[in-house]
């Protein structure tokens, strides 16, 4: 089959004659088709390709050329095609009718050939450019609302606010809203510190606001807290916002939530039934500490601590009195160690509390006003129990936690001797 670029025209004349004259003009331009009458008409057309334009007689048998002209415009598949009368009825009445029933031009006969291609070229350019405006609009209007779409997808499936450059919120996204638990008015003209969950620390965000002033962007994860108490994970990138000349009007935040993440997280690192870190997230801050010891040449102690006679009390009471003695014990130690600190179960009844930037006669302090918390504090059923201490230091000359550890193991052996509910202090050389 031959393809061709060719524009279509469709003649349409009751007199044969009149349509070779025609033909023979326009063939060396045009790929041509003809109807000698209405209904011809209507059936070339009702197949595609359809023409490009059609030259139409109006004096016709049967339907003459103003039945066809309504027809054609009243059909939206075909209302686009441009009509051109070519008639011997050149009357104002009809050139008239003409118009209004949609044609954009008449050309009398006889007529010149010059002139019935100038005003072929002339239309069919004057409709390309239309066709290509009208193509490009709907382009523009599809890809418009392949934005709005995807717009709505991200505002309700991304984490995602803006702040002016004081911090103030100036837009959220519906995702924002739904995982903070606050409306779009609540938090519009709010500072993010509304957010701001107690465990995060205070330096977190003033290195935050450091890097995000200086036109940097910020990469980290926070633990914000929702409107009706709980908490969710962010992971967060946060960037300024740059007009073309460079100048900075905001913030941009755009977050993943990470919540399930960090669940699973501080499952792998906590002892379920006391709730403290378990002996894996102790021995993964023991390497932290040492690189911070030794990058700034300071020590940090160790407080070990063991349930005195806790044998008895799952022998005598059971093992669920005896569960609910190690988290009675747990929870006062949280509630008395130093924000600092880092407190843990190291296994069994034994607990180990790691004390940065802490000297041993510290350490030996906050041991000993444990012990007497412990010692004063009643527990259910067994009424008061009492714990052994071990303190060390760390030595910046030792490479791993394990002699800081075997050394507040080791005092704390001779405090269980000694007679229990004391603490002992590391020494090289205990008497």
């Amino acid at each position: 089959m031959k393809y061709t670029n060719r524009q279509k025209i469709l003649i349409v004349d009751d007199e044969p004659l009149n349509i070779s004259i025609v033909a023979e003009i326009l063939r060396d331009e045009y790929d041509l088709l003809v109807a000698t009458n209405g209904e011809k008409v209507l059936q070339i057309v009702s197949s595609d390709p359809k023409p490009d334009l059609i030259l139409l007689d109006i004096m016709m048998p049967g339907m003459n050329g103003f039945e066809v002209a309504k027809v054609l415009k009243k059909n939206p598949d075909t209302v686009n095609i441009p009509i051109i009368f070519l008639t011997a009825k050149h009357d104002n009445e009809s050139i008239v009718k003409g118009f209004e029933l949609g044609a954009v031009d008449f050309v009398s006969k006889p007529f010149q050939k010059e002139e019935l291609l100038a005003r072929l070229k002339n239309t069919l350019q004057i409709f390309n450019l239309r066709n290509a405006l009208n193509r490009a609009l709907e382009k523009s209007q599809q890809y418009a609302k392949t934005i709005e779409s995807q717009m709505r997808l991200i505002d309700k499936n991304i984490i995602i606010s803006s702040t002016d450059l004081e911090g103030k919120i100036i837009e959220v996204s519906d995702a924002f809203c739904k995982i903070s638990g606050y409306s779009k008015e609540k938090l519009i003209g709010k500072m993010h510190r509304i957010l701001r969950h107690p465990d995060m620390p205070s330096s977190l965000f003033m290195k935050l606001w450091e890097t995000i002033t200086n036109g940097e962007t910020w990469h980290g994860e926070i633990k914000n807290k929702t409107k009706n108490g709980s908490f969710y994970w962010l992971d967060i990138l946060i960037y300024p916002i740059v007009d073309d000349l460079g100048n900075k009007s905001g913030y941009t935040a755009i977050s993943q939530n990470i919540t399930d993440k960090k669940r699973v997280e501080e499952l792998s690192v906590t002892d379920q039934l006391t709730q403290l870190h378990n002996r894996m997230y102790l021995e993964n801050s023991f390497s932290k500490e040492i690189k911070r010891a030794k990058r700034y040449n300071h020590s940090f102690a160790v407080i070990m601590l063991d349930i005195d006679h806790f044998k008895e009390v799952n022998d005598t009471y059971g093992h669920d009195v005896g569960d609910n003695v190690l988290v009675g014990i747990s929870k006062i130690l949280s509630e008395h160690i130093r924000e600092t600190d880092i407190l843990g179960r190291w296994g069994g009844e034994e607990f180990l509390i790691i004390c940065p930037h802490t000297s041993t006669s510290e350490a030996y302090a906050l041991a000993e006003k444990l012990r007497v918390s412990i010692e004063t504090h009643p527990i259910d059923v067994i009424g008061h129990k009492c714990c052994s201490f071990g303190v060390s230091a760390f030595d910046l000359k030792d490479e791993t936690y394990k002699e800081v550890v075997k050394h507040a193991d080791e005092a704390l052996y001779t405090a269980k001797n000694n007679g229990r509910n004391q603490v002992i202090q590391y020494t090289l050389n205990p008497s």
